[in-house]
């Protein structure tokens, strides 16, 4: 073997080889799973449903633990509301005579879920307040996405407002074949 070219040409691709097999493999970019674009598009929906007021298309596009928290919540702050102590029926007050209280039923969690579903207005006040403090064009408009995880049943969007130093992290969960938004999951505090 004198010839320094043929000692390269035989022993190059078996170092190649061997060295290839010690890499770590490339994988595959976020963008190039099957999924993201339905999660994204899942998302923004979201947001466009909240810009348009659509409450029982932002309803339907929560994942099951954010619709069933809200409905818990939602029907515990009407029972709260009910329960506390009226003015006493026909008393003056500031020489005003007070009407006797609303003594309506107080709706049950299956009421208030229907009237989610169907945007009635329990959902108008609820989402109402919500985007009083909320407004989507943030995301919308003021923000950068970018995928985060996307694992079999759940998947994470990276939403960094312009200004901000970190993202918020939205969760996104697969359920019964169509991406749900973690609303709760992601933005109520723990």
């Amino acid at each position: 073997m004198r010839n320094p070219l043929r000692l390269v040409l035989r022993v190059a691709p078996v170092a190649l080889l061997v060295l290839s097999q010690g890499m770590p493999a490339r994988s595959a970019s976020l963008d190039d799973h099957p999924a993201v674009p339905a999660i994204l598009a899942r998302a923004e929906a979201i947001f466009q449903s909240m810009k348009a007021r659509d409450y029982p298309e932002i309803f339907a596009a929560l994942s099951a633990k954010s619709r069933e928290t809200i409905v818990e919540e939602t029907s515990s702050a009407i029972a709260a509301a009910a329960n506390q102590a009226p003015p006493p029926d026909g008393k003056s007050l500031g020489g005003r005579s007070v009407p006797p209280p609303d003594r309506s039923p107080v709706p049950d969690r299956d009421v208030v879920r229907r009237d989610f579903i169907a945007g009635g207005p329990i959902a108008r006040d609820y989402w109402n307040a919500f985007l009083r403090r909320f407004d989507p064009d943030d995301p919308l408009e003021r923000s950068r996405w970018e995928m985060g995880t996307v694992e079999k049943e759940r998947a994470e969007i990276l939403l960094t407002r312009h200004g901000a130093d970190r993202p918020a992290q939205m969760k996104m969960f697969l359920e019964g074949g169509a991406w749900k938004v973690g609303l709760v999951e992601t933005f109520w505090s723990r």
